[in-house]
């Protein structure tokens, strides 16, 4: 993550260089838009103390005026516009005030608008500098994978960059007229603007929340019909009711009765979190699907099964059957593709209610299927000792000095998880899904994304903390 930081310090030192080259360059005067009244019949213009800014120009239709504002020297001046023919008891003020300031380098500052000489520039080296950020998070994930294919690492900066994207989003609408030459708002309203996105994208996804929580709920309702009663099945309750709970939460903050400069300060940093903590969800997922999914290449030695549990009477449950078949089929297809063969790992050892072991049993079932040639691991009692005692079968029927390309079969659900356990026990290796059922799959997603949070705690708390900062701080600025 330190690489990922300095990267986005760079793009950071990037843009402002941009804005600087462009305020030195590019950026003359300071120029203000203001709504022509619909019953003016003119207007007029003064500054006192004058010989402070001169006022260059002026551009005037049916709607709008353009005011551009020239440095002379240092100093500060009130500028009045007066509104010639509109009623002053009317809808819109027969006259404007503002105070502008000359500072070093011939900037001109607006108090109203918090408008500045190269505001343009400004708007648009935010806004780009918010999409680079999100293109560089994106890429660091993207190149994380490729070293790495199951990787909480890899989560959290795709996290970082669809929260980073989402923010830039709801700028365009600023960095686009500004692009066309048009008028582009003012400072102000972006740093608003900014701030309120966690807002907007939470009322956004509050339905998106609602729909994913129902179906966790649902899923979790079937896995304890089917499965039993056990407390990782009550997992998609607890979060589901969070996840509801937290957007219900952050809608009544906004219409609630308290303080209004504190209603805003506690909303914008509620929102700035949840949002964050929405897109690590919705990156949890996006990983997650994909390795349910992931095909690996056909340059496999071993293929090892992660076991489940057993029926009874020895046979397979569909569960359990389904990783054995896939690993079989992949075994096969990578023979007829390559003519390479890989030798099957069936892993898992003797529940206290089962007859034998999970290994012996599928390692019956492969048999029956014409396959002789196996390793079987037949001591583990979770998927960790899984991954960790047939790292050291494989090595030791490959020998030492060799460093066998190996892939892991498990249910879709699992094969996320399976990765990352694998790289805890220091194994980068590649994974298959088999199909299952729909209702396995919201809990696995909530499972890892608990998981993520836990690995990268530390730097989700600093990540806390910038968020909560930064909210708090703009809130405090433009109130």
């Amino acid at each position: 993550m330190k690489k990922l930081f300095f990267q986005i310090l760079a793009a950071l030192l990037l843009w402002t260089a941009v804005f600087a080259l462009c305020l030195c360059f590019g950026a003359k005067g300071l120029t203000l838009y203001f709504e022509v009244p619909p019953d003016a019949t003119g207007y007029s213009i003064r500054s006192d103390p004058e010989g402070i800014v001169n006022i260059a120009e002026t551009e005037l239709d049916d709607e709008s005026m353009a005011v551009h504002f020239q440095a002379i020297r240092r100093g500060s001046t009130d500028v009045i516009l007066y509104w010639e023919g509109v009623d002053p008891e009317g809808l819109y003020a027969d006259e404007i005030s503002m105070r502008l300031k000359v500072l070093p380098l011939g900037i001109v500052t607006d108090s109203i608008t918090w408008n500045f000489t190269g505001w343009g520039y400004f708007t648009a080296c935010i806004s780009f500098f918010l999409l680079t950020t999100a293109v560089i998070c994106f890429f660091s994930s993207q190149n994380e994978r490729r070293k790495r294919f199951f990787s909480y690492r890899a989560t959290a900066e795709l996290g970082l960059a669809i929260f980073f994207l989402i923010t830039s989003f709801f700028r365009v609408d600023m960095l686009l007229p500004f692009l066309r030459g048009e008028n582009a708002g003012t400072v102000w309203s972006l740093l608003v603007g900014i701030i309120v996105s966690a807002q907007t994208f939470m009322r956004w996804t509050a339905v998106i929340l609602a729909v994913f929580s129902l179906l966790t709920a649902v899923s979790n309702a079937v896995l304890m019909r089917f499965e039993g009663f056990r407390p990782s099945n009550m997992l998609g309750f607890a979060v589901a009711a969070l996840l509801v709970g937290g957007a219900a939460f952050g809608i009544w903050m906004s219409y609630s009765l308290l303080t209004f400069p504190l209603r805003n300060m506690l909303l914008n940093v509620y929102a700035g979190l949840f949002a964050y903590f929405e897109c690590l969800l919705a990156a949890t997922v996006i990983h997650a699907f994909q390795a349910g999914r992931h095909e690996p290449d056909y340059d496999k030695d071993y293929v090892m099964i992660l076991g489940c549990r057993i029926r009874p009477d020895g046979s397979l449950y569909p569960l359990i059957r389904g990783r054995v078949d896939r690993a079989i089929a992949f075994v096969r297809a990578q023979e007829a593709a390559t003519g390479k063969k890989a030798v099957l790992v069936p892993s898992g050892g003797k529940g206290t209610d089962e007859p034998l072991t999970e290994a012996e049993a599928m390692a019956r079932y492969i048999r029956e299927q014409g396959i002789e040639e196996l390793l079987v691991e037949d001591r583990s009692s979770t998927t960790l000792e899984n991954l960790r005692f047939s790292r050291a079968l494989i090595q030791s029927d490959a020998g030492q000095t060799s460093a066998p390309r190996v892939a892991f079969s498990t249910s879709s659900y699992h094969v996320y998880r399976g990765g990352i356990l694998a790289s805890e026990a220091g194994w980068n290796i590649d994974g298959m899904g088999s199909q299952t059922k729909w209702y396995f799959w919201p809990n696995a997603f909530l499972r890892e994304f608990i998981g993520l949070l836990a690995a990268s705690r530390f730097q989700q708390l600093a990540a806390v903390f910038v968020i909560a900062l930064l909210s708090a701080g703009l809130t405090a600025l433009v109130m």
